[in-house]
């Protein structure tokens, strides 16, 4: 197992042509940190710093389809030992409370006859703010410290876009905790 590394553009590549062997599909949507990789390959390193890639087919695996695929490029597979960072198929279901229309913002990458879905910067911080974990926060005000977003388009997105209103108080309170730490910079 490897620790966490600057991801590149190239590294994106890799990825979604070894996911696309992997799991015979051709379409994934990437999601988490390497999402940036499309929309800001130039993105600080402290952005991209990552021990995997998460991503899923934008058709569904069956069970016994993705379990092959997840030894060929998962954690503690040949890929990553090759490549110092492993493909985590995680599911659809972590989008399930993103603002509506996520999928058509996101930026396409792609490679070969391979289409990576990358979520669109603004998506991308909202999906961590919601998450709130440490790491998250940093990373949501890593991006505006960067230039990336900025703090009134992420709050406005909040409040236009959140889904569900009984998530808004907790993603309002994460993004106070970016505020925080963004004023501590």
């Amino acid at each position: 197992m490897y620790s966490p590394r600057e991801l590149f553009e190239e590294d994106l590549k890799t990825a979604l042509k070894a996911a696309a062997k992997a799991y015979d599909r051709k379409r994934f949507v990437v999601v988490g940190s390497a999402s940036i990789l499309a929309s800001h390959p130039d993105a600080p390193g402290y952005l991209r710093l990552s021990a995997d890639i998460d991503m899923f087919p934008i058709r569904k695996l069956k069970t016994e389809t993705f379990k092959p695929g997840d030894d060929l490029v998962g954690q503690a597979s040949q890929f990553e030992n090759e490549h110092d960072f492993y493909v985590e198929r995680v599911g659809d279901w972590t989008m399930l409370s993103q603002p509506d229309g996520w999928l058509e913002r996101c930026v396409k990458f792609e490679v070969e006859e391979i289409t990576g879905y990358c979520l669109d910067p603004l998506d991308l911080a909202y999906n961590k703010n919601e998450a709130g974990r440490k790491k998250d926060i940093y990373f949501v005000a890593g991006m505006i410290n960067e230039a990336i977003i900025t703090r009134d388009e992420l709050e406005g997105f909040i409040k236009k876009c959140c889904p569900h209103p009984e998530l808004l108080p907790t993603v309002e309170k994460h993004f106070a905790l970016v505020c925080e730490e963004l004023d501590g910079i």
